[in-house]
């Protein structure tokens, strides 16, 4: 049987971290992940300035909510 883990991160557009990172980390390690993004950004916030930032947690209760069914 595969692991599966919740990959519950933020998913950054552009920038090499949040989900973007951990996913292919945890699947090369033969882990089924299944992300909930806790907030979608256009880039990271680390040294970019302007970025635009969705909170997305109306949509995890929803997801999880989903998974538990």
């Amino acid at each position: 049987m595969t692991p599966c883990v919740a990959t519950i991160h933020d998913l950054s557009c552009f920038g090499r971290c949040s989900l973007t990172v951990a996913m292919p980390v945890l699947s090369a390690m033969g882990i089924q992940c299944c992300p909930i993004p806790t907030a979608l950004l256009s880039t990271h916030t680390g040294g970019f300035e302007g970025y635009s930032f969705l909170d997305t947690t109306v949509e995890m209760e929803k997801i999880a909510a989903h998974w538990q069914t």
